[in-house]
C-alpha cells in the first residue's frame, strides 16, 4: 500500500485547535494533523480520541502510540484501533520500559502495524478487531528519529525495514541543523517529515528552550533556516505550535509550504 507524503503535519493541542486544523486543511495548507498522547488535560490527552476527532472533519490524522508505559497487548490494541477507526496512521515512539515490564519494542510495534490487516501468528489481538480488519489504501506506520542524535540516525533503518513507510523528526530549534542527518536518511526511500516549531511569542521561545534545552527560532528565521535545506530533503514537514499562541500560523504554514517539495 503506497501512501502520498505529507507536505505539512500540524500538531494540535487544545480544543480551539480541532476547528482550526479543519480550517488550514480545507484551505489545503494542512494534509494531516498529529495528536500526542499526553498525561494532562489538552485535547489530546488520549491520542486516539483526539486524532478521531479531527478526522471527522475529513483531515487525515496520526496518533502517537508511545510504548513503555503500556504493556505489548495495550499497545497491540491501540495500534489496531486506529487502524480499524480509519485513522491516517500512526506514529510509534519507544518510551521508558521502566516503567511496564511487559512493554512492545517498537521494532515489535511497527512489524504488526505493516502486518495489517492481518495479524502474525502468536499476536493477541481482541476477537472484537479481527473482524473489522479489512485491507486499506494506505496506513501511515510513522516512526521517530532525533537528527541530532548519532544512535537515533543509526537505528532508523532498522524501523524501516521493520515497516516504518514515514520518519518524524525530533522539533529542531535551527531546522538548518538537521540537514546532515537528512542527506543519511535519503537512501532509506521514505520521507522525513522534518520537525519545526511554531513560537511566535519570547513565552513560547522560552518554553521550547525549556524543555529542548536549545532556543527556538522566531517564525521568520524558521523559513530562513528552511531554505538552507536542500529542497530535495524537504518532502515534508512536522509543525508544532508552542505555547497557545496561534497568531500568524496561517501565514507562516503558506510560506512553508511553498518551501516544501
Amino acid at each position: 500500500m503506497g501512501c502520498p507524503t505529507p507536505r505539512i503535519i500540524l500538531e494540535f493541542w487544545y480544543p480551539s485547535d480541532v476547528e482550526l486544523v479543519g480550517r488550514l486543511s480545507s484551505r489545503g495548507l494542512v494534509d494531516a494533523a498529529f495528536a500526542q498522547d499526553l498525561p494532562f488535560g489538552t485535547v489530546n490527552a488520549d491520542s486516539l480520541v483526539a486524532a478521531l476527532s479531527v478526522q471527522s472533519l475529513g483531515v487525515t490524522a496520526i496518533a502517537a502510540v508511545p510504548l513503555g508505559s503500556r504493556s505489548s497487548a495495550a499497545s497491540l490494541s491501540r495500534i489496531a484501533t486506529a487502524y480499524v477507526s480509519g485513522l491516517g496512521g500512526v506514529l510509534i515512539i519507544a518510551g521508558d520500559t521502566r516503567s511496564c515490564a511487559d512493554s512492545l519494542d517498537v521494532l515489535e510495534a511497527l512489524r504488526f502495524a505493516a502486518s495489517l490487516p492481518n495479524v502474525p501468528e502468536g499476536i493477541r489481538v481482541s476477537i472484537y478487531f479481527r473482524p473489522a480488519l479489512r485491507e486499506r489504501e494506505c496506513f501511515l506506520r510513522a516512526a521517530a528519529v532525533d537528527p541530532g542524535s548519532e544512535r537515533s540516525v543509526s537505528f532508523a533503518p532498522a524501523k524501516v525495514e521493520a515497516g516504518a513507510n514515514l520518519l518524524m523528526s525530533q522539533l529542531m530549534a535551527d531546522p538548518a541543523s538537521a540537514a546532515g542527518a537528512l542527506e543519511r536518511l535519503e537512501p532509506l526511500g521514505v520521507a522525513v517529515a522534518l520537525g519545526v516549531p511554531y513560537a511566535p511569542t519570547e513565552g513560547a521561545r522560552a518554553r521550547f528552550e525549556s524543555l529542548f534545552g536549545a532556543r527556538a527560532l522566531e517564525p521568520r528565521e524558521i523559513l530562513r533556516s528552511l531554505e538552507s535545506v536542500p529542497r530535495r530533503l524537504r518532502r515534508s514537514l512536522y509543525v508544532s505550535p508552542i505555547g497557545r499562541s496561534r497568531e500568524g500560523l496561517e501565514g507562516f504554514l503558506e510560506s512553508a509550504l511553498s518551501l516544501v517539495g
